[in-house]
């Protein structure tokens, strides 16, 4: 089947595929195939593909699914805690990239589902003005946008007794946040404004949902809860430190870039939000070292608050870490040459243990033994290591499993000016 999409103007994939999740967070049981393709101006395949991505991405982030077939329809399927904080991040996202479609189809038909006419929009508008009062910092205009549009979707899924369901230790964080009074006031006016008494448990929706928000700052940080987190983080740079040997010239900027990272990351492990880590497979393979003595460092800290990071999290303070190292210390890639022969696992786990000597990053070319031997190592190459046996003295040649006294010796070599 094919459908006339030339009318629609031409839409980044990033354009449709919010299109596409805002669609399925419609007031409608299901999404027509048919309905996605003509909205987004493309054929069925591109939908079907657009589709596929979309689902790949809430499912590793949010724990959903999108079910359903072309015939029947499509929906999303989870929990309705993980579905609200699904759409808060695309909302987001959609109000940068596709302004007009979240104004003039996704808005409207909440504000009709929800029973809320156009009229009475500035009383919404109203309310998020005093919550600013009630929370003593002023919302981003894009903000302000967004929760109109949230707020309003809140309203509804709760009307169709769809509650966000918050275990006891997360009930409890959620009550201990400064952002709790604000809630509570704002739960009251949305009640009276929706003519509908929303759930008591929205409240601490409300809590995490103002917190999402915050925009988190070292300058700023003067609330007990923000001062708590400073403290955990100076001591995981001293105790980064303190593992690795080497210092940070600009601590205090390094804090600062922490903090900002850290505090969202806290909320995201505390209700299973994932995040995107396109170079963690990098950091994993290249700064092994650096990848553990970060882990090693936020122990203390994830013992304090109670959680665990995920790979992809560590993986982020682990870059903040090595980018200050080498920037605040002037440390420069070093270029080392590694022959091989025939046994790419021995030279796999040479390598890998070559990394796991230093956090400096380490340039590591191969080169074949028969090359080295036939014309030597190529011009300006400082250090040649082989693990196969050759007399040459021009190299370092190595065996495993390195000894302590060996490691120390290479160490030494590696972090050499």
């Amino acid at each position: 089947m094919s459908l006339d999409t030339s009318s629609v103007p031409e839409l980044s994939g990033q354009q449709r595929r919010c299109h596409l999740l805002l669609m399925l967070y419609t007031p409608l049981p299901t999404v027509q195939l048919e309905t996605i393709s003509r909205i987004n101006g493309v054929d069925l395949p591109t939908a079907r593909q657009d589709i596929a991505e979309v689902a790949s991405e809430i499912q590793r982030f949010y724990h959903l699914e999108i079910c359903g077939n072309a015939a029947d329809g499509y929906q999303i399927l989870g929990t309705t805690l993980n579905q609200r904080l699904c759409l808060l991040h695309w909302l987001r996202r959609a109000l940068r990239c596709s302004p007009e479609f979240v104004e003039q189809h996704f808005g409207p038909q909440l504000w009709q589902a929800v029973l809320l006419p156009p009229q009475q929009i500035p009383e919404l508008e109203g309310c998020i003005n005093q919550c600013e009062q009630w929370l003593n910092r002023c919302f981003e205009q894009r903000d302000r946008q967004l929760l109109q549009h949230y707020l309003c979707y809140c309203a509804w899924d709760s009307q169709h007794q769809h509650h966000p369901h918050f275990d006891a230790v997360q009930h409890q964080w959620l009550q201990c946040k400064p952002e709790q009074p604000a809630a509570t006031e704002l739960h009251q006016a949305l009640s009276r404004l929706f003519s509908h008494p929303v759930n008591t448990c929205e409240c601490d929706f409300l809590v995490l949902t103002l917190i999402m928000l915050k925009k988190h700052s070292y300058e700023s940080s003067d609330s007990a809860e923000d001062r708590r987190l400073l403290a955990a983080i100076e001591h995981m740079v001293e105790r980064f430190q303190h593992i690795s040997g080497m210092n940070f010239s600009s601590r205090e900027e390094l804090i600062s870039q922490l903090f900002a990272h850290l505090a969202p990351a806290i909320e995201r492990c505390r209700f299973a939000i994932g995040i995107d880590n396109l170079l963690l497979e990098e950091v994993v393979r290249k700064y092994p070292r650096l990848m553990r003595t970060t882990q090693q460092a936020l122990a203390p800290l994830e013992q304090e608050y109670d959680i665990r990071f995920s790979r992809e999290e560590a993986g982020l303070v682990a870059i903040s870490f090595g980018a200050w190292l080498m920037q605040g210390n002037a440390l420069q890639e070093k270029q080392l040459l590694l022959l091989t022969q025939n046994d790419p696992q021995l030279e796999e786990d040479v390598e890998y243990q070559l990394r796991e000597l230093t956090l400096l990053p380490l340039n590591i070319k191969y080169l074949p033994l028969a090359d080295y031997l036939h014309s030597g190592a190529p011009p300006g190459t400082p250090l040649v290591i082989s693990p196969y046996a050759v007399e040459d003295r021009g190299l370092v040649q190595i065996a495993l499993p390195l000894t302590r006294q060996q490691r120390k010796a290479l160490r030494a070599l590696l972090e050499k000016p």
